[in-house]
C-alpha cells in the first residue's frame, strides 16, 4: 500500500490513464501517448535486465485497462488509446503486429472482466484502435478490425456465453464503414 493513502500501489500507467480520463486533454491522445511510452520503456527495461518483454507489456496493458474503467464513450476512447499505444510502442508491422493486436485484445477483455467493467465498451475501443492503427502496422482496416474483434470475442467466450454475447453485440457490423468479420465459436462448458 502507498504510505498514508490506504490504497494499493498501482502501476504508473494506471494512474496516467485515469488522469487522461479525468483531465482536460483528449482521452484518446493522452492515453495512446502514455501507453506508447510505457510499452517502449517496459520493452527496453525488460530486454536490458533479461525479463520477459511480453510479460512486461502485458502488465502495462492490464494497468492501463484498470485505469480506463469508466462510462460509455470515455471507456471506448481510453481502450482505443491503449490499443494504439501498444501498437505504436512495439513498433511492429505485419504478422507480428497482428499477434500483438490479438494479444492486446485478449488481455484487455480479460482485465475488463476481472474489473467488472463493460466488455462491450472495451471491445468497441479495441476495434476502433485497430482501425486507427491499421495503416501504420501494415494491415488493411478490415483485417486489423477483425483481428481485434475475434480476439476480444474469443477472450470473452472463455468467461461464458453472457460475456461473449455482450462483445458480439458490441462489435457486430461495421465501424466507421469498416466491416468487422468474426467467427463465433461455442463457449466451452463450465464444470
Amino acid at each position: 500500500m502507498a504510505v498514508g493513502t490506504g490504497r494499493k500501489e498501482s502501476h504508473p500507467i494506471e494512474d496516467g490513464v485515469l488522469q487522461a480520463i479525468l483531465g482536460i486533454g483528449g482521452i484518446f491522445t493522452e492515453t495512446s501517448d502514455a501507453v506508447s511510452r510505457a510499452v517502449t520503456n517496459a520493452a527496453h527495461e525488460a530486454s536490458r535486465d533479461g525479463s520477459a518483454v511480453l510479460e512486461s507489456i502485458d502488465d502495462v496493458i492490464k494497468s492501463a485497462v484498470r485505469g480506463a474503467g469508466g462510462e460509455g464513450d470515455d471507456t471506448v476512447e481510453a481502450i482505443k488509446g491503449i490499443t494504439v499505444g501498444v501498437l505504436r510502442g512495439t513498433r511492429e508491422v505485419g504478422r507480428e503486429a497482428a499477434r500483438t493486436l490479438a494479444r492486446t485484445a485478449t488481455i484487455a477483455i480479460h482485465e475488463t472482466i476481472q474489473q467488472g467493467e463493460d466488455t462491450g465498451l472495451a471491445a468497441k475501443g479495441l476495434v476502433k484502435g485497430a482501425i486507427h492503427s491499421a495503416k501504420d502496422i501494415g494491415l488493411t482496416q478490415t483485417d486489423a478490425a477483425s483481428t481485434a474483434a475475434q480476439a476480444a470475442l474469443d477472450a470473452a467466450m472463455e468467461s461464458g456465453a453472457e460475456e461473449a454475447q455482450t462483445v458480439c453485440v458490441a462489435i457486430d457490423g461495421c465501424f466507421d464503414g469498416v466491416p468487422v468479420r468474426i467467427h463465433p465459436r461455442h463457449p466451452k462448458p463450465t464444470p
